[in-house]
């Protein structure tokens, strides 16, 4: 675990106006000294492969170095659903995820594993999305290392597999929406930096396997992203009714995908030195960045394709201790005018 830990969810509250993401010099994201120290960067950082699959290795270069006992995460790259609820399991044991293809390990994560030698690998995900030939591959790509799937029969019984392992008594949840992946992905950032689970759930009714791992628990805070036609206000009364003072249970969401994530960047880092930024229009480049973004304490801003809408430009103008800025994927991914043009 680390040593620091975050603001916790009960702290969520605020207000803050906050801007435009800043244009700078583009870079890949290079090592640095040891385990959980952040990408060592001011200004504008990108940290982009030639896919998905690379862009998740130098991500995970950035912040992350061998270390003796060290654990590595992987998931599907081709599907978001099991990253998502891995990356704050990932970020809890101070490790990066890596990504693959269902039926073979691409060169990136191999050459990744290669050099963070981990002692024990966890794969988020049944054998529809990484197979057991995968699996024999990690093993010869980190020889010595333990390899262990983690799965459940969908991806609700996956991500209750998940917080059962990693998190077996939390003391807060986040929850979102499992069928589509932006709400989760700066829903699990705001998890990680809490070292809580994020628990998926369908829009209108809680899964049976996430209904009955809740009745399990009573949270001291908890969080719910989304708006309601996206994690439905009978839901969001649930997670309350699982929360010691219902006081503590609060939502942020907004209009859209983009809206919603500076709601939850102003909520839950209100301030933050660094943000890191992806793309709102597809997964991939995303997924691996949220144990880089509990690193780093960053919240995830999502961007669309040609400008920075004004609710994420009004959190980071307005957050004056933000220096660094960290964007995850190619310049395809997140163009030069989402960096420089308002919506």
């Amino acid at each position: 675990m680390r040593l620091v830990r975050r603001s916790t969810l009960s702290a969520l509250a605020a207000t803050a106006l906050l801007s435009t993401v800043c244009a700078g010099a583009a870079q890949a994201a290079t090592p640095v000294p040891k385990v959980g120290t952040p990408f060592p960067y001011v200004g504008l950082v990108r940290a982009a492969g030639a896919d998905r699959y690379e862009t998740a290795a130098v991500i995970a270069q950035g912040s992350f170095q061998p270390s003796s006992g060290s654990t590595v995460f992987i998931a599907s790259g081709e599907a978001p659903a099991d990253a998502l609820t891995a990356g704050p399991a990932a970020a809890s044991l101070d490790a990066p995820l890596l990504l693959t293809r269902a039926g073979d390990l691409p060169a990136a994560t191999a050459t990744e594993l290669a050099r963070l030698k981990p002692a024990t690998v966890y794969v988020v995900g049944g054998t529809d999305r990484v197979s057991d030939t995968v699996l024999t591959a990690i093993g010869t790509a980190a020889p010595g290392s333990t390899v262990t799937r983690i799965a459940g029969s969908s991806r609700y019984e996956t991500a209750v597999d998940v917080a059962e392992k990693f998190f077996p008594n939390p003391e807060g949840v986040v929850v979102t929406r499992g069928d589509t992946f932006p709400d989760a992905l700066s829903g699990g950032a705001a998890a990680a930096s809490a070292g809580v689970p994020v628990m998926i759930t369908e829009p209108t009714s809680i899964p049976a396997p996430v209904a009955q791992w809740m009745s399990q628990h009573t949270f001291a805070s908890s969080l719910v992203v989304g708006s309601s036609t996206s994690v439905s206000d009978a839901i969001a009364a649930t997670v309350a009714s699982r929360t010691s003072d219902p006081a503590d249970a609060t939502r942020v969401g907004g209009a859209d995908r983009y809206e919603t994530s500076a709601a939850v960047a102003t909520a839950v880092f209100p301030d933050a030195s660094t943000v890191v930024i992806a793309t709102g229009d597809n997964f991939p480049d995303a997924l691996a960045g949220v144990p880089a973004a509990a690193v780093n304490a960053a919240p995830m801003l999502l961007l669309p394709k040609d400008c920075t809408p004004a609710s994420l430009a009004t959190y980071v103008q307005g957050n004056t201790n933000i220096s660094g800025e960290i964007i995850l994927g190619g310049p395809t991914s997140v163009t030069a005018e989402a960096l420089t043009t308002n919506c």
